[in-house]
Order: structure tokens, then C-alpha cells, then sequence
């Protein structure tokens, strides 16, 4: 059995995803003592649960909100010049076809123009879009759609090699990565102290930060019942687990030459096809989102937690995914041919689509941190995320306009960064 001070450090991490990695990886830069830093996983590096892990992510400053493009503009130069990253940086370029009924594309053009930045962004139309690229799109079902549109500078990352890297520097500087499940957190009834692992260690800290993406709805539901946190003051309030469906299919050496012409594809609201990555894997996702609502088994409240197989994907949301497959590149699926790899991916989702990177607002917690809610589209800020994250660690103000975006939230207002991803269905509806 494990005790307290078993492992005690300055700052804790719960989580090695991109939020924790990042975040470890700027500690690291700036703490007196990096090994007085620990992330506590439930895997190795890269934790093949999480979100961040996957085969490839979408880099690209195309936001309809001029915030998160400055962040992204941000997060691009470290892309394209860091020497830790740039190596795992695609420059594809990208595609964007908008429907009929949507303002998006003239809303992230808009901020492009007025950004004072270099404009890559330029107008095709819907022929370019089935002629270029050698054809790869030639089978495109554009019915709906209006416009499009190409930018240069987007491309996609190798995912999981990209954050194994990152926290490999971590840990290089000195920051200790432990693996263990964790169990609950734990308190002395008046604060948190620490967290207790599955195995029994107990590791404890000054500063506790939950980079648990959507495990953290489930993980913090029990401690708010032990804490009696006023309902307002819930975590749930700010964050839901949601799933999306990825699909993606083992291209034969002359597929993978074929469809490597194409920039990464934004098929309007309904998701995105990504050129094959170097394992020849062609990456399809969509945008239909899902919870999972169970009752809390020590708490009973519903709350919607991550499916425990992320590779068993229902046969009717298969159905679903391919027919949006279909739509964007249909010769893929000719003669029956079916994808050759299924994935539930969970991410944790605000009301606003804006990460929660704050401290606690219940007084007692003043040690406890959050940086998640990637509301699948956090991946991108894997490079500059975590200096933000410190700051808030260190009691330091990130600007009026971050802190704000970031806070814990009472009332949710503003027109979400990334509205297609709210979840509409739970799971058990897909049969």
C-alpha cells in the first residue's frame, strides 16, 4: 500500500495528452527544478487512449474567430521553424467547400484580410476542386455546396509521434513521467492533496493540474460529492465527454502515391479527409458527435464518460460513416471494400467550444488547475499551449482576452469556435 509522500512534487499533471505534454514541456523550460514535476498517465508516451494519439491532426489557422487564429498563427510558426516539430508538419495545403446555407468560409476569410498577416487563402470553384490534385476529388458530391476554398499554409501533423517527442524533451530536461490509473482524488477534507492510483501509490503536490480531457467529468464527480461543491461550481457545467467516429483504410503503395496529391479536405460541417500518412493510412472523420451517459457508479449521477473500447464502434455508426465517406471520395469503397481501421475518439467539449484553462473557483481548491476541453480542435496548439497554461500555474495573467475565453464560465454566451462538434445523439442510440 502506498502513503502520503510517497511521491510528492512541486506540480502534478494528470494526463499526457496534448494539454500535459505541452504544459510539462514549458514547465520544464522554466521550473528551478523540472523533477519536481510529474505527469502521471495511464500508458506510456503517447497515451494511446487520449485524443492527441491518433494518426494524423489538422494544422491550420482557418478560424472563424480571430482569436483562435492568432493562437493558431502562433502555434504555426513553431510548426514550420521549431526544430522539435517541424519534422512531424505536413504543409498539404487545404480545401474547404462550404454549403449553400453557411457564412464559415467568408467569416475565416474575413479575419485573414484583417489579421495583417499574408493572405495564402484563395477562391475555387466547385470544378477546380474534382480537377485538381491529379483527381483525387473527382468523385466529390458537392451538391449543397456553394464555394470553395484553398489555403496553402494548412497541412497535418503526425499526431502521436509529434506529443511522444514533445514530452520525451520533457523528460530529457528532467520532468519525471509516471504510469499509473488514477483512482481518485484525494483530500483532507478541507483541500485536495493529492490523487491514488488503482495500484495504491499516492502522489501529492502543491499544485495539481487535471489535463484528463474527458475522463475529467467522471474522475472529479465523486471529489465534488466528498467536497459538497455547490452545484454551480460543477465541472460538469463546463464540460461533457463526447465521441466522434474516425475511420481510415491501408492504401496499397499506388493508392498511397495517388491520394497524396490532395490537401487535407474540409467536406463544409461534416468532417475531414487527410492525405495518407507515412504508414499509408487514409484518415476519414466526421463531425457527428455523440455522448455516453451512465450513471456515475459511486455517485449515481449521469454523466457522460468515454467508452472503455475505443475500437469497438457500433455497426449502425459505421453505416453512417461510410455513407459520408461515400460522399467525399466514393471509389474507396468500390467492390465492398470496407475501412480497415474503426475508432471512437473522445475529447472533452465545452458549451462554447473554448479550452477551460483556469484554477478551480471553490476557495478550498486554490491548488487545483484545469487545461482541457480540446473540443476537438485543440491538437494544433500542441507547440505554444502549455506557456499559457504555466502562466495560469504561476498565478500570471495570459491578457484580458485569454483569461477571459479560458475561465471558468457561469453563463455561456458567445458563438462557439467550433459549433459543428456540439454532441446531438448518445451513443447507445447507434444500435
Amino acid at each position: 500500500m502506498g502513503s502520503v509522500g510517497d511521491h510528492h512534487c512541486d506540480v502534478l499533471i494528470l494526463g499526457g495528452g496534448i494539454f500535459g505534454t505541452s504544459t510539462a514541456y514549458h514547465l520544464s523550460l522554466t521550473h528551478p527544478d523540472p523533477s519536481r514535476i510529474i505527469v502521471l498517465d495511464r500508458a506510456h508516451v503517447p497515451s494511446p487512449d487520449a485524443a492527441s494519439s491518433d494518426i494524423n491532426k489538422i494544422v491550420r489557422a482557418d478560424y472563424s474567430k480571430a482569436f483562435y487564429m492568432d493562437l493558431a498563427s502562433e502555434a504555426m510558426e513553431s510548426w514550420t521553424k521549431d526544430p522539435l516539430l517541424r519534422s512531424y508538419f505536413h504543409q498539404t495545403g487545404w480545401v474547404m467547400v462550404d454549403e449553400k446555407d453557411s457564412d464559415l468560409a467568408d467569416r475565416i476569410r474575413k479575419n485573414f484580410r484583417e489579421s495583417g498577416r499574408p493572405d495564402t487563402s484563395a477562391d475555387v470553384t466547385l470544378d477546380d476542386v474534382k480537377s485538381k490534385w491529379g483527381g483525387v476529388l473527382s468523385g466529390i458530391d458537392t451538391s449543397g455546396y456553394s464555394k470553395a476554398y484553398t489555403n496553402s499554409s494548412a497541412g497535418w501533423a503526425d499526431a502521436s509521434s509529434a506529443v511522444e517527442a514533445m514530452m520525451n524533451k520533457a523528460i530529457g530536461a528532467g520532468v519525471r513521467h509516471e504510469v499509473g490509473e488514477v483512482d481518485h482524488l484525494v483530500s483532507d477534507g478541507q483541500k485536495l492533496t493529492g490523487v491514488r492510483t488503482a495500484d495504491g501509490r499516492i502522489f501529492t503536490a502543491e499544485k495539481i493540474l487535471l489535463a484528463t480531457g474527458a475522463w475529467t467529468p467522471s474522475l472529479m464527480a465523486p471529489f465534488e460529492k466528498t467536497m459538497k461543491i455547490a452545484d454551480e461550481d460543477s465541472i460538469q457545467k463546463q464540460i461533457q465527454a463526447a465521441g466522434v467516429c474516425v475511420a481510415a483504410f491501408k492504401l496499397s503503395e499506388d493508392e498511397a502515391r495517388h491520394y497524396s496529391q490532395m490537401p487535407v479536405l474540409i467536406y463544409g460541417a461534416k468532417g475531414e479527409v487527410m492525405p495518407p500518412n507515412y504508414e499509408r493510412l487514409f484518415k476519414f472523420t466526421n463531425a457527428n458527435t455523440f455522448l455516453n451517459t451512465k450513471p456515475h457508479p459511486i455517485t449515481g449521477q449521469d454523466i457522460s464518460v468515454p467508452a472503455p473500447d475505443q475500437k469497438s464502434v457500433p455497426r449502425a455508426l459505421q453505416h453512417e460513416s461510410t455513407e459520408i465517406i461515400r460522399q467525399r471520395v466514393p471509389e474507396i469503397l468500390d467492390n465492398g471494400r470496407v475501412p480497415d481501421d474503426w475508432r471512437l475518439c473522445w475529447d472533452a467539449v465545452s458549451p462554447d467550444q473554448n479550452q477551460l484553462i483556469t484554477r478551480h473557483p471553490d476557495p478550498r481548491l486554490s491548488n487545483l488547475y484545469f487545461a482541457t476541453a480540446g473540443s476537438f480542435h485543440s491538437w494544433k496548439f500542441l507547440p505554444n499551449i502549455g506557456r499559457y497554461v504555466v502562466n495560469v500555474l504561476n498565478g500570471k495573467s495570459n491578457g484580458q482576452e485569454k483569461d477571459k475565453a479560458w475561465a471558468w464560465k457561469r453563463t455561456w454566451s458567445e458563438r462557439g469556435a467550433h459549433e459543428k462538434v456540439l454532441p446531438r445523439a448518445q451513443l447507445a442510440d447507434f444500435k
